[in-house]
Order: C-alpha cells, then sequence, then structure tokens
C-alpha cells in the first residue's frame, strides 16, 4: 500500500498549493520492477530497480509548467521545491492557443483487485529454473534467447481542484521464449502474461512450441508468392492490427487533424466489417485494469466500433480543449481495447477445414503505417508462420510480408474465434504502464495482400 508519510506530505502540500489558488496536480508514480534477459542459452541480464517519481504539472492561464522529480519523497519541502519549478516553468512557457482543462480527481477511487504479492516479490531464481526446464524439455541442441518483466506499480494522484484521491496498485508479467535452430535458423516462439504469479506455466509454452516443432523440423520451408491469400490470424497479431487501427484511426486529435484513415467518417458511418465490435473497456480482466486516467477522470467502458460502425473517438485533455470536445478519460499509457469474439471453434485449425490454403501467421512483426491516412499497415510473419491445407499443417513459411489496409483485414473476417485471449503490449524501456489487450484468440480474413517474401526464414 502506499506509504502513509508519503501520502500526508503530498496531500499537505496539495492543500497549501490549493490555498494559495494555485492549479496544480500531483502524480507519483512507484514501481518495483524485475528483468531478465536470456541469451545463448542462458542468462544474459538480471536487474532490478525500485523507483518512485513525482510529476507536477501546473496550470497558470493558458500556461502549463511541468517537473518530474526521481527519488525519495521525504519531506514537505522536496515537494514544495518541485512545485515552484513547474511554476516557474508555467510562468516562463508560451501560452497556448486553447484554455486547457483543469486536471481533477472526478471520484476518490483506490484499487487493487490485480495485485499479487508473489509475482511482486518474484525471485529471479523461479525465473532461470523455468527457462532451464524449458530448454531441457524441449531440446538442448537448439539455441535459446528470450525476456520475462514482472514487477508491480502504484500510481496516487491529486489535485487542487478538490480533495478526492485517486489510487491503483497492481502487478504484471511479460514472459517470452525464442528457441533458433543453430543450422537452419528458423525460429519459434511462445509468450505469456498475467497479474498473478500462477498465471504463468512452463508446461504451456513447452506444449505451444511441441506442436510446431515436427513441421519446421521436417519441412525445408515454403515461399509465398505475392497475391491475396486467406490468413488465419493468431491473437498476437490480430491484437497489433486493432491496436494500431485504433491508434491511427479512432483518436480524436488525428481525426480532427484530418490525417485518420476515419477522417471522412462519422460516428455512425460503417467503416469496418459487420462482425468487429471494438471498446475500450477497464472493467475487462484480460487487460490490466486502470479505473482513472492520469488526469483524474473516471474510466468506464467506451465503445468505439459497433458492428463495423464507427461510434465515438477518443479524446485526451489536450485535444478535448483543443477542439471544443469533452474529454473521454483517454489521458492514459494504459488503455483497454477489447474486441469482441465471434462464434468461431475454438482451434483455429479446425476454423480453416475445407478452406483449401490458408497462411497462419500468429504474430506480426516489424509493423508500420505506410500510409496512415489511408490505413494502411505493414508487417512480417517471422515467427511460428505456417502453411496450412485443409485444417491441417504442411510446412513452416519463410518470413512473409503483408501490406494492406485495416478496412479490408477487418472488413472481410470470414471466421472470429468464440474465446478469447490476453495479448500484452508493454514497454518495457520506460516507467513501468503495463498495457494488455482482450481479443478474439484467431481470425480468418479473406483477401489480405502478400507483397513479399524471403527466400529464408
Amino acid at each position: 500500500m502506499l506509504d502513509a508519510n508519503i501520502r500526508s506530505i503530498l496531500m499537505q502540500v496539495r492543500d497549501e498549493a490549493a490555498g494559495e489558488g494555485i492549479q496544480a496536480s500531483f502524480l507519483l508514480h512507484h514501481e518495483k520492477s524485475h528483468l531478465m534477459r536470456i541469451g545463448n542459452n542462458s542468462v544474459s541480464l538480471n536487474t532490478s530497480e525500485d523507483l518512485l517519481r513525482l510529476d507536477i504539472v501546473v496550470t497558470d492561464g493558458r500556461r502549463q509548467g511541468s517537473q518530474t522529480f526521481l527519488g525519495a519523497v521525504g519531506s514537505a519541502d522536496t515537494v514544495r521545491e518541485v512545485l515552484a519549478s513547474a511554476r516557474e516553468k508555467a510562468r516562463l512557457a508560451t501560452p497556448k492557443t486553447y484554455q486547457p482543462i483543469p486536471d481533477e480527481v472526478q471520484v476518490t477511487v483506490s484499487e487493487d483487485s490485480q495485485f499479487d504479492i508473489d509475482l511482486a516479490d518474484l525471485d529471479p531464481a523461479v525465473k532461470a529454473g523455468a527457462y532451464g526446464g524449458i530448454f531441457s524439455e524441449l531440446g538442448e541442441e537448439y539455441n535459446y534467447s528470450g525476456s520475462w518483466s514482472s514487477g508491480a506499480m502504484e500510481i496516487y494522484l491529486l489535485t487542487t481542484s478538490n480533495s478526492n484521491e485517486a489510487y491503483h496498485r497492481g502487478t504484471d508479467q511479460l514472459f517470452s521464449v525464442v528457441l533458433k535452430h543453430p543450422e537452419k535458423k528458423w525460429e519459434l516462439t511462445h509468450q505469456q502474461t498475467g497479474w498473478r504469479a500462477g498465471d504463468f506455466d512452463t508446461g504451456r509454452t513447452v506444449a505451444e512450441i511441441s506442436k510446431l516443432l515436427p513441421a519446421y523440423e521436417n519441412s525445408p520451408g515454403y515461399k509465398v508468392e505475392p497475391g491475396e491469400y486467406t490468413v488465419l490470424f493468431g491473437a498476437p497479431a490480430l491484437a497489433e492490427i486493432v491496436e494500431m487501427a485504433a491508434w491511427t484511426g479512432l483518436s480524436g486529435r488525428s481525426w480532427e487533424e484530418k490525417q485518420s484513415w476515419t477522417a471522412k467518417s462519422s460516428p455512425g458511418q460503417s467503416i469496418l466489417g459487420e462482425n468487429i465490435s471494438i471498446a475500450d473497456d477497464p472493467g475487462n480482466p484480460e487487460t490490466f485494469m486502470f479505473g482513472f486516467d492520469n488526469c483524474g477522470r473516471k474510466r468506464r467502458i467506451f465503445p468505439l466500433v459497433g458492428n463495423g460502425d464507427l461510434l465515438s473517438l477518443m479524446y485526451d485533455s489536450g485535444t478535448a480543449a483543443r477542439y471544443g470536445r469533452e474529454p473521454t478519460g483517454h489521458d492514459t499509457g494504459s488503455p483497454s481495447l477489447v474486441m469482441d469474439t465471434g462464434f468461431g471453434p475454438g482451434d483455429p485449425l479446425e476454423a480453416v477445414m475445407g478452406m483449401g490454403r490458408v497462411l497462419y501467421i500468429p504474430a506480426l512483426h516489424y509493423v508500420n503505417i505506410p500510409s496512415r491516412s489511408k490505413g494502411i499497415f505493414t508487417g512480417s510473419s517471422r515467427f511460428n508462420a505456417v502453411l496450412v491445407e485443409n485444417g491441417e499443417i504442411v510446412s513452416p513459411i519463410f518470413s512473409t510480408r503483408i501490406t494492406d489496409s485495416f478496412q479490408n483485414v477487418l472488413g472481410n473476417a470470414a471466421v472470429i474465434s468464440s474465446r478469447s485471449e490476453s495479448v500484452n503490449g508493454s514497454n518495457t524501456y520506460g516507467r513501468r504502464t503495463p498495457v494488455a489487450m482482450s481479443v478474439p484468440s484467431y481470425m480468418v480474413s479473406e483477401g489480405v495482400k502478400i507483397t513479399d517474401s524471403a527466400d529464408s526464414f
């Protein structure tokens, strides 16, 4: 739980600032993180950190200034100094062309339903032992690499707008392993995520990679010629597509600036297939649930696309102020995107039975946006991709590139899984801000454009 002394100090300085008529927000971020990396079948990095950051933002008319302090918050004087720096920056700042919307904690909230002490204090020896067990089970003749990030995060938010407090505590982990053949150079991978230590199971990784090993060992690989194909996307690939579609098409700023692929559409108009529904749902347990944003607004389920129709756009506070809109609770580094499931069978291979030749691409890599306004994305298959014929895995496929539009891929979904899956999208290089999406475990799209294929894995 939040240190009682730190809470008291922040409340004291907040009350002093409010008494002086200062408009400010105080955001405390505490993380306890551990990262293990694997290279050449052994531990190459084993590091931990326990960091406390305090962000203070001051608004003075149309001017704003911010200051971040990294270190122990041991006295009110420390916080007063950070506040003074933010005030000075606001005084010297260039006025904005719009009036910023004041930060305000709408309701007092304290949430820790996704906190697990066993994961927060996970012994690195447990991670090393799990990797060793996987190497032994799958075969030590292969080369292995991977990473495993885990930890806990606390957020505490106060503003001078009122006396409400917002507190969040949670744990998260992202495990990955890559198996590489030393001569043939093909690679297989598997990931696991969750907020409990018990969410991880070495047997799951061994089982998933073992399913693909025979095909990779016994086939030289298949080169996909450019053209249009039926593609079976796995959950990680689908999550990548949905996340980028939302980022480039469903954010208020892109839409207002006419840079998004939805710029010519209005709420109520069709933009995707009728079997596609997407929402931001911080109450979905397959995401890392976060009930408020960094400006203090309560986050609720927020429909974005319903049966293919554009329903709403996400507005952060700055964009909302600039264009005269209402903020939608999206000043957050931890969105909770959820795509509705469909009616397909649980087994993806059963879903493509009778469809002839199908490309099974579980994940996309090196994803980019050649045309934001047209909603065109590109990405490569790299790991685990196989050729499927009539529901049977035939052979692995060489690295294959998709370059297509969101509207085509998400507009021609023939089958959508009835099961959902959590996909972790967290960045391990910044402050700990866990992100996860809930998407169907697979989706089959027809007429997907393959633009290039390598001559090897």
